[in-house]
């Protein structure tokens, strides 16, 4: 390729941003999902929320009212493909096109890796449709991610198949990792939660090289320990739990999830980030912590 004047690229490649962007967030009505959702919506996104539970009363309304982002939510049970594809065809009909996806469904059970349930391995890698939580860490995100690479392609396909090296990214895949796939933690037991983050990590290097032609940048945010509601939760009720996961964290306290906004932006913008995992922890994963056992 022959070498290239800045001022020859396309704008989003020079100057990228989520302005005018269609999200699709699976885990969306709550949590880390919705806290995405108001980072990019803030920036000027639009955004779609997949969740089989319904956001809090009024949430998406005042978001979409504070922003003047288009905001939809989508009752999906994201371990269903047809459910799934049929979301992700309803959304590129209202939105016109998806360019990110970000997959931030979770939650952890706190259960001994000797006793651990086949409930606990089913709804944490695969969750059936009468559970509440969207729990699923693996499935939900490989189906997801599936059908919004496919409404990208279609984008890159309408757009002329321009080359990846000549053009701006066709669209962002991020998924939603865990600091507790880099380094154990003796506050949980969690062997069943880390291990389906880890599998879905094992997407990542594959669809980024998989996907590149198409122009689609795929990574994955690793968070250390952060305030969602379900860590408000266990907060009232175990108190001592609480400080020790502070005592983790190298400022003495775990993540407000606005701090997360800078690498959601970052990966949902980057034109030359792929196949990576961003790990932002407050520090959690750069020290020995064993505490009190």
């Amino acid at each position: 390729m022959e070498q290239t004047s800045i001022h020859d690229l396309p704008a989003d490649l020079v100057k990228p941003s989520v302005k005018g962007k269609n999200t699709v967030i699976t885990g969306g009505a709550r949590g880390l999902g919705f806290a995405f959702a108001e980072i990019l919506a803030g920036a000027g996104a639009n955004i779609a929320l997949l969740d089989v539970g319904a956001p809090k009363e009024g949430s998406v309304e005042a978001l979409e009212s504070n922003t003047g982002a288009k905001i939809r939510y989508y009752k999906t049970d994201v371990t269903s493909r047809e459910q799934v594809n049929q979301t992700i065809e309803a959304i590129e009909k209202e939105f016109g096109s998806v360019d990110i996806n970000i997959n931030a469904a979770g939650v952890v059970t706190d259960e001994s890796f000797l006793t651990t349930s086949d409930k606990n391995l089913s709804t944490t890698f695969n969750v059936n449709e009468n559970t509440f939580n969207n729990s699923s860490q693996f499935v939900g995100s490989f189906l997801v991610s599936q059908a919004c690479a496919n409404a990208m392609v279609r984008k890159w396909e309408k757009l002329g198949k321009p080359k990846p090296a000549e053009a701006a990214p066709t669209g962002h895949i991020i998924f939603i990792g865990s600091v507790s796939t880099h380094i154990s933690t003796y506050v949980q037991q969690t062997s069943c939660y880390v291990a389906s983050k880890a599998a879905v990590g094992g997407l990542v290097k594959p669809l980024a090289m998989e996907l590149s032609q198409y122009g689609i940048r795929v990574n994955i945010l690793s968070p250390g320990s952060m305030r969602t509601d379900m860590f408000l939760q266990v907060e009232k009720t175990f108190p001592d739990l609480t400080k020790q996961f502070n005592q983790e964290h190298f400022f003495g306290r775990v993540g407000f999830p606005h701090e997360l906004g800078p690498a959601i932006i970052y990966l949902s913008t980057s034109t030359w980030t792929t196949g990576q995992d961003i790990v932002v922890d407050g520090g959690v994963s750069g020290w020995k912590h064993r505490g009190n056992w």
